[in-house]
């Protein structure tokens, strides 16, 4: 997000040079610059004593392929909160182990993607409204039904080591 007003008094941003950041969105009545921002997401793969990884179809928007248990962080809340909460939500999941991998910079959706992988020996998934399907796949198979070059499939490579 660009501010052109600032979101504590309304008035009109100006340019200012802020050091190497170079011209930021400033506001003169609030003396504040205001920084671009963007969504911090995580995205996780839940894996299992089997070595299987869980993939989910959303209930909306792209349905041929599988994806991660994905969500919002919400303020006040770290990013392995936020992991854990969304297992919970949408696959019905209580993780047991969470490991932080890497970080991912998602360019359409403009979203900052912080991924996990997820473990728990096994378990039954109850689904969010938001979830039309989660199914356990082996390792190989969890690679092909995914979008290939996406981050979900940079993700079930890392959580796999394959």
């Amino acid at each position: 997000m660009h501010f052109t007003y600032c979101p504590t008094c309304g008035g009109k941003t100006v340019p200012k040079q802020m050091g190497d950041d170079g011209a930021v969105p400033y506001c003169s009545t609030c003396s504040r610059p205001l920084f671009d921002m963007f969504s911090t997401c995580v995205l996780s793969v839940l894996r299992n004593a089997r070595g299987e990884v869980a993939l989910i179809r959303q209930s909306y928007g792209q349905q041929e392929t599988y994806v991660g248990v994905a969500g919002y962080m919400k303020p006040g809340e770290t990013a392995e909160q936020a992991a854990l909460r969304e297992l919970q939500e949408e696959i019905g999941v209580k993780a047991e182990q969470l490991t932080f991998l890497f970080s991912a910079w998602h360019e359409t959706k403009g979203q900052l993607m912080l991924c996990f992988s997820a473990y728990v020996p096994d378990a039954d998934f109850s689904l969010s409204c938001e979830v039309r399907e989660a199914k356990w796949f082996s390792a190989s198979e969890a690679g092909q039904a995914v979008r290939p070059g996406s981050i979900i499939e940079r993700l079930v490579k890392a959580a796999c080591k394959c």
